[in-house]
């Protein structure tokens, strides 16, 4: 990991709507998103979790008040539901080698970064981008001299089986 310092980009603005007793539309959470990480040079923004799909998506009706999942599931993805998260990347961050159990959807929203797949295949990506990664080994890159923020949709995955192995969740040092 970089040595850079804290990140400059501002925090994440999350609205969450929902709705209220009469059944109308309603705003029930806005807030600047704090870091999952909060002395990280990194920030990694979990913005929403579901634990299942289809996602429940009533419970401050059916419970009385919103219930938001993203404190109360420690995980990196859910396996049988989603994850959006953020990412802010400073300059010279590598992340490690890995694959998730997961059909995952980014968006770089600035700067540039690069992703690595485990044979060296590398595509660079600039801000307006888009990857959609199907469980592949990988890693993400910022080798310019900016910050990078990336956002995800992480969509719980059947694991991929070739040969008779199953391609299960790996996390490994970078290279």
């Amino acid at each position: 990991m970089s040595s850079s310092p804290q990140s400059p980009l501002p925090p994440v603005r999350r609205v969450v709507t929902g709705h209220n007793s009469a059944g109308k539309s309603t705003v029930i959470a806005d807030t600047a998103q704090q870091a999952r990480l909060a002395t990280s040079v990194n920030p990694v923004y979990d913005l929403h979790y579901t634990g299942e799909s289809p996602a429940v998506i009533d419970t401050e009706i059916s419970k009385g008040k919103w219930v938001d999942e993203v404190t109360q599931h420690p995980e990196l993805v859910s396996g049988s539901g989603s994850t959006f998260r953020c990412w802010d990347l400073p300059p010279g961050d590598v992340s490690p080698l890995h694959r998730t159990v997961t059909l995952d959807y980014a968006i770089i929203s600035r700067g540039t970064v690069t992703l690595e797949l485990e044979e060296g295949e590398r595509v660079t990506l600039k801000a307006g981008d888009t990857v959609i990664q199907r469980g592949t080994m990988h890693t993400w890159r910022n080798e310019t001299t900016e910050w990078a923020q990336v956002y995800f949709v992480m969509l719980g995955a059947k694991p991929i089986e070739i040969g008779g192995k199953s391609l299960t969740e790996e996390f490994h040092e970078a290279k």
